[in-house]
């Protein structure tokens, strides 16, 4: 549009790419039986984009989202998905396609489950399980989030950030077409031998944010369904598993993902603001768990996600 702000035109590229990242293209399978198991019926085979930005090392919550869209090309319409379990294998290239080849495990009367192998360069790199489910009626419970700063009370990136112009470039760069408002310091603002307050253990330390992509979004529930996984591959989740550790932490310092699981709730929009409970139960040999909730505004407990991920954090001697 004539006349707008560059920053403008920029966050509305960026959130047109997503959802073009998210716009699987069908083709033909190539029949290659090294990735696909001869007993489980091949629902589809899916071409995913290379990103335009980012770095070249393929992000987990990109990788994942499109295998869910791929997943969710082959069920029927109005069965959404109620939850993914997925494995990271081996690196991806983030400017390369990938594709996705699609199997049946079962389309029952009211679930669905579907298995994704990634591959690239004629690799797998990368393998999903998603389930789809008819929503019933039955009892409900669920737990209540944290009392925080609604997201228009919590300074954004800019302001944070406003005198480490390098930092802000680092996170905006790894953010990519969402935005975050961190509640309360941000993982980057950890330094080496930081103390812990007195009683809390590494772990209690939860890292919280206002989440949400930067534009608005189609009605498409699928698309939404792949925001919000990349959503919850954000790095707030692995930063949460060094939180109260003492260590130096700079964007894309926390680790790898390794495996990754979301349960879809309720129907959302991601392009809603959406609140990032994260906090990490367990940290030990070189691994670390974290677990996340997303809220809507209203207070609904949208997704809960589960991560497990390689940590290579900084030791402190290194930290700058």
């Amino acid at each position: 549009m004539r006349g707008e702000p560059a920053a403008v035109a920029s966050g509305r590229a960026a959130v047109d790419e997503l959802v073009g990242l998210l716009d699987l293209a069908a083709v033909e399978p190539t029949g290659d039986p090294a990735v696909t198991d001869r007993l489980v019926p091949l629902a589809g085979v899916f071409a995913g984009r290379g990103a335009a930005r980012g770095p070249a090392r393929r992000y987990g919550g990109l990788i994942a989202a499109q295998a869910l869209a791929a997943a969710g090309r082959t069920v029927r319409s109005g069965r959404p998905v109620h939850s993914l379990h997925a494995y990271f294998i081996r690196p991806g290239d983030s400017h390369r396609p990938v594709t996705y080849l699609v199997e049946t495990l079962r389309d029952g009367r009211s679930m669905s489950t579907r298995r994704v192998v990634a591959v690239q360069r004629e690799t797998p790199i990368f393998f999903l399980t998603a389930s789809f489910h008819d929503p019933g009626s039955g009892l409900e419970h669920a737990q209540p989030p944290p009392e925080v700063p609604p997201p228009d009370e919590v300074p954004n990136l800019a302001q944070v950030l406003a005198r480490a112009p390098g930092t802000l470039a680092a996170v905006e760069h790894m953010l990519f077409a969402f935005d975050a408002r961190y509640i309360g310091p941000p993982p980057w603002a950890q330094k080496a031998g930081e103390a812990r307050k007195a009683g809390e253990r590494a772990g209690d330390v939860p890292r919280r944010a206002w989440v949400r992509v930067a534009g608005k979004l189609p009605d498409d529930p699928l698309v939404h369904a792949g925001a919000l996984t990349f959503i919850s591959d954000l790095p707030l989740l692995l930063s949460s598993m060094v939180a109260g550790h003492g260590q130096a932490w700079r964007p894309g310092d926390a680790g790898v993902s390794i495996d990754h699981t979301v349960w879809f709730h309720r129907p959302c929009r991601a392009d809603e603001w959406l609140l990032y409970d994260c906090r990490s139960p367990w940290a030990a040999g070189g691994r670390g768990l974290a677990t996340g909730g997303l809220y809507a505004m209203n207070g609904d407990l949208v997704a809960t996600v589960a991560q497990e991920g390689l940590l290579l954090a900084r030791p402190a001697q290194q930290a700058e």
